[in-house]
Formats: structure tokens, C-alpha cells, sequence
């Protein structure tokens, strides 16, 4: 059952390890769910952490814009470049 969404977040989490909050939401999720988390939409309304679950039904993902995108990357490369310079000065 290595495939189990937020079976290997857990796992860092027991051995002490840093979490990312996205790895940490899918620790608590699995943990939750008796350890047993498959991905599925858990329906737990109630619980906090629910409207950050990352495999909600019903979830809005984010959409860019082929714009948007193009100016990303341009600072992205421009980013890139100015550390790459200062990495040899």
C-alpha cells in the first residue's frame, strides 16, 4: 500500500522530519482516516483542515493565464540569471 496519499508524510512526520503545510495537511489526513487515506474525498466538513484537503471534490484549481505565465518565467529566468552572476563575482 505504498501508493496511500500521506502515508509517506506521516512517516517523516513520526521520524522528525520537516513538513511542508501541503505534507503535513495530507499527514493529518491520512492519520485521520485510520491510516488508511487513499485520495478519496473524506467528506470530514467538520474538520479544520478540510478546505486545504488537496483532493477535495469540488476543489478550485488555480488557472493562469498564457500571459501571466510568460511574465512568471521571465522573472523566473531573470531571478536565475542574477544569482548565477553574484555565484561568480
Amino acid at each position: 500500500m505504498a501508493g496511500l496519499k500521506g502515508k509517506k508524510e506521516y512517516e517523516k512526520f513520526l521520524n522528525g522530519e520537516k513538513l511542508s503545510f501541503k505534507g503535513a495537511i495530507r499527514a493529518n489526513c491520512y492519520m485521520c482516516n485510520g491510516l488508511e487515506e487513499g485520495g478519496a474525498d473524506c467528506k470530514g466538513k467538520s474538520c479544520p483542515l478540510y478546505s486545504f484537503m488537496p483532493y477535495r471534490e469540488g476543489r478550485l484549481k488555480k488557472v493562469i493565464s498564457p500571459e501571466k505565465k510568460e511574465r512568471l518565467l521571465e522573472v523566473l529566468k531573470r531571478g536565475r540569471e542574477i544569482k548565477r552572476k553574484s555565484r561568480h563575482s
